[in-house]
């Protein structure tokens, strides 16, 4: 009966949270089409009709689909480069202290970095197309990293050494102790990794330009002072992004499944 009232609490707090939210947008909507309406200038603020209208323009424009599957193509295959090397040089790092030594200056380089200055630098060094992966790969790398080298340094040392005890083969150690530590840490940053990633490619092609992209878009429309597209194309980057998160929560509930 308790656990019963102790769901049914829970329950309630969960729906009035999504109220809230809720009554926060519409609230919010509310006042920007009224300051817009004061306004009366689509340059300065548009109307949610205009935006409304525009984001339907875009959509059906002919290189819509292409602009989109360029951002996320990027985002995806650079966020795999950066996971795959931070998992190795993780690994290699764990078990050389050398090595782990040699990359603190380069990852805490990397963290201090501007993401603006990083895009001037590398849009100086490489070509616009090759831009965008190289910004993502320098800012994403050292918090994967991190995840990976901290989930094997935060295994619990008794569990090692029984497994040493037992003579548990190197590869059975990999698959059954490494491994699921750094699967568990690495899925709990996916979620802002991904969207971090998505957002420096996104600001990379608008520094960049390259033919086709999302943040290509942008800067065109803001040459063109275009500002009702601009904010049709952020509420557009704004689905996308809920879109990934939903894929994220799904992949959690997944590696999680056996806390159910």
């Amino acid at each position: 009966m308790s656990q019963f009232i102790i769901n049914k609490k829970i329950k309630l707090h969960k729906d009035t949270n999504k109220i809230q939210v809720a009554l926060s947008c519409v609230i919010l909507l509310f006042l920007w089409e009224a300051v817009a309406l004061k306004i009366n200038n689509d340059i300065y603020l548009p109307t949610l009709e205009q935006v409304c209208l525009s984001m339907k323009e875009i959509i059906f424009e002919e290189g819509f689909i292409l602009n989109v599957f360029s951002t996320i193509s990027r985002c995806i295959l650079s966020f795999l480069i950066a996971l795959v090397a931070s998992f190795i040089l993780g690994i290699i790092s764990y078990t050389s202290n050398i090595f782990k030594n040699f990359l603190m200056p380069i990852t805490s380089l990397a963290r201090s970095i501007p993401n603006m200055v990083l895009i001037v630098l590398t849009l100086i060094w490489f070509n616009k197309e090759s831009a965008p992966y190289i910004v993502v790969f320098i800012m994403v790398f050292p918090v994967l990293y991190d995840a990976v080298l901290g989930s094997m340094n935060n295994i619990d040392k008794s569990i090692l050494e029984m497994a040493n005890l037992y003579k548990v083969r190197k590869i059975d150690k990999i698959l059954k102790i490494y491994l699921p530590a750094i699967k568990f840490s690495l899925i709990s940053i996916l979620s802002s990794t991904i969207s971090l990633a998505f957002k420096i490619v996104i600001a990379g092609e608008v520094y960049g330009q390259p033919l086709y992209g999302i943040g290509a878009m942008i800067q065109n429309e803001k040459v063109n002072f275009n500002t009702r597209a601009i904010f049709a194309w952020i509420i557009i980057i704004v689905i996308i992004s809920s879109l990934l998160n939903l894929i994220e929560k799904l992949l959690l509930r997944r590696a999680f499944l056996w806390r159910r």
